[in-house]
């Protein structure tokens, strides 16, 4: 399988680089539109995107300003899509469902299921630094 296939890739700019962290300016490309990893890279909707990025192997260098292609795992898109839209919408309906069926009041019901995405953002929140150590750009060239 190709690496193109595997990964998300987009051209960026050295923003700034700090030790062994680099930030890079990723913008959305005319090309975004068509794009296959278009529905769950979410740079379609965005100005501009500063991304902190893995260190490059020993002996690269770079400098700031200077034009790179980062890549992420597309695994790692489809896990961020997971935790962000799908198991929420999952509570929410689920806890719907069962909350009507158990009270009987929509309102209610709604409200309590709303209520119950509250743990889980905090939850999300609170477990933000594993997250992001998960969920490495590592700069291709």
């Amino acid at each position: 399988m190709s690496d193109r296939r595997e990964n998300i890739e987009h051209p960026g700019i050295v923003d700034r680089i700090d030790g062994k962290r680099v930030w890079v300016s990723i913008q959305p490309q005319s090309a975004c539109g068509n794009c296959h990893s278009k529905s769950y890279c979410g740079m379609a909707e965005v100005a501009e995107k500063i991304v902190e990025v893995q260190s490059p192997a020993p002996g690269i260098t770079l400098e700031q300003g200077q034009h790179v292609i980062i890549s992420l795992k597309k695994s790692l898109g489809y896990r961020a899509l997971v935790m962000g839209y799908l198991l929420p919408f999952v509570i929410l309906l689920l806890s719907l469902i069962i909350l009507l069926s158990i009270t009987g009041n929509e309102a209610l019901a709604a409200l309590a299921s709303i209520l119950l995405m509250v743990p889980y953002y905090l939850i999300l929140y609170s477990k933000r630094d594993k997250i992001k150590a998960s969920f490495r750009f590592f700069i291709k060239h």
